[in-house]
């Protein structure tokens, strides 16, 4: 009910955020600690190729979408499989992206995944299914900082979710 509430908030421009200059590590290192029990089956690593990337976020928020991100990797991705959480400086944004090693999604439904509702019909590797309101919920979070998120099939198997926030300005205070 509480996904449903902050994507509705999120839509009609209600929902509140917090922006402030966070470093994208941070909430990716905060997120690896509230992850789904059957993560510890799978083999997560990070891929972090700027050391300081200070985004322009709400911390709480973007925590959240990465927890929906790696743990739903975590339930389409088969025991000791590898999954990827990654950021990079891309022009003025941050990309950041999570990939797996599971099945992918059927070709074309790319983009019907982060519609409210969408569920994949084939079983995941643990056999749970959502209500698909998980991947719903971080696009609506995603936009309203200002990002854009997309999914791709990953070669030669998997999946990538990928999103962009804006990078924070670094203002320099010394004269």
């Amino acid at each position: 009910m509480e996904n449903l509430l902050t994507i509705t908030r999120a839509e009609n421009g209600t929902m509140k955020l917090n922006f402030q200059p966070e470093l994208i590590s941070d909430a990716i290192e905060e997120a690896l600690r509230h992850l789904d029990p059957n993560a510890a089956k799978r083999q997560i690593v990070t891929d972090l190729r700027d050391d300081l990337l200070l985004v322009k976020m709400d911390s709480a928020l973007i925590v959240q979408v990465l927890i929906n991100l790696i743990n739903n990797a975590v339930k389409y991705t088969p025991d000791d499989a590898k999954i990827t959480i990654g950021a990079k400086a891309k022009e003025n944004t941050a990309l950041v992206w999570v990939e797996d090693e599971g099945q992918g999604v059927p070709e074309g439904t790319e983009d019907k995944v982060f519609e409210m509702f969408y569920t994949d019909a084939r079983h995941s590797a643990d056999s749970r299914r959502g209500i698909g309101l998980g991947l719903a919920l971080c696009r609506s979070i995603i936009q309203a900082h200002g990002g854009e998120i997309w999914m791709m099939n990953a070669r030669p198997h998997g999946a990538k979710v990928s999103f962009t926030l804006p990078v924070a300005e670094v203002k320099d205070y010394e004269q």
